[in-house]
């Protein structure tokens, strides 16, 4: 009997309990929800501000390096303008080609741009006037920039037929064509000497073809010689927007259009302008200033990051 009543009381304690429990209030779910689309949107929210500084980042991180390697690219070939293989009589270099009086042009076809070789620097002023070896589809804007020097190296064997060559030696220089190297005219008699490559760069922005969404990404382009003696345009960096040069000159910076042809031998000084942009526009950045570079000031109103870079270059004596 005892038993029982145990067993009843356990059946009445249970029967409270379930008569007291229930589902969730129509209150109590709406406040749930909210709760959870709210957490949803804090983690969204997240994800989206981590990717915006991610990419802010590698935009970043990309112009960074760019800026580098191609103020260091240009910086490096001024810095050689005027080095003919440590020769100290330029005006009495000869040879089979022989060097050319300077003149503000460069044709599509020929070497005759790469033997005015007392013009070490030259350029144009915000157009590609006369210099014709770059492509008009090719040019985009700002200023070309052109220089001229012996490589730094060593011409290896056999020399290349069609390329254009130095050999020089400390008061003799004679250019000729690789095919013409043992020829009478093209031999020097002092020791020691040198054989090396007469490079002519010529540097300028234009597009490079490729977009992102639907903005057309801009690039550092190189003029240089071919194996065959004759100019060759190559890309060289994306992301260059602007080229920006003045030339120094008895204590004053010039731009290229106030510099008369004769005067260009003596330049000592080139300052130049590099303006880097990002290939791609970032969401929620905007670039809106005019950006002053040389005697340029550049209006731009868009979302893409940029970055200047600026170098002043001592030209050897």
């Amino acid at each position: 009997e005892h038993e029982t009543k145990i067993v009843i009381s356990l059946q009445k304690i249970n029967s409270k309990v379930l008569s007291r429990q229930s589902g969730v209030s129509l209150v109590e779910l709406m406040i749930a929800m909210m709760l959870g689309l709210f957490l949803m949107y804090a983690l969204v929210e997240i994800l989206i501000n981590g990717k915006q500084s991610f990419g802010s980042a590698n935009h970043l991180s990309r112009l960074q390096e760019n800026g580098r390697i191609a103020t260091n690219l240009v910086v490096s070939d001024v810095k050689r303008a005027g080095y003919w293989g440590g020769n100290s009589n330029v005006p009495g270099v000869a040879g089979t080609l022989d060097q050319l009086d300077p003149a503000a042009s460069c044709g599509p076809n020929g070497r005759a741009w790469s033997r005015m070789i007392s013009q070490p620097v030259f350029g144009i002023n915000d157009a590609r006037t006369g210099y014709n070896c770059i492509p008009a589809v090719s040019y985009l804007r700002g200023d070309v920039l052109v220089v001229r020097h012996a490589a730094p190296w060593i011409a290896p064997a056999p020399l290349i037929a069609t390329r254009t060559y130095l050999r020089s030696s400390l008061f003799e220089g004679k250019i000729f064509i690789g095919s013409d190297e043992a020829i009478l005219d093209n031999l020097v008699d002092d020791t020691p000497q040198s054989v090396r490559e007469i490079q002519a760069h010529a540097y300028y922005v234009g597009p490079s073809g490729r977009s992102c969404n639907g903005a057309e990404v801009p690039s550092l382009f190189r003029v240089r010689l071919g194996d065959d003696g004759k100019p060759t345009a190559d890309e060289l960096l994306p992301g260059i927007e602007h080229l920006q040069v003045q030339y120094g000159i008895d204590g004053q910076y010039l731009n290229a259009n106030e510099i008369a042809l004769a005067d260009w031998g003596d330049v000592v000084t080139v300052r130049l302008w590099l303006l880097l942009r990002a290939e791609c526009p970032e969401t929620g950045y905007s670039d809106n200033r005019t950006i002053t570079m040389g005697d340029t000031n550049y209006v731009v109103n868009d979302s893409f990051r940029r970055q200047l870079y600026s170098s002043v270059v001592m030209l050897r004596n």
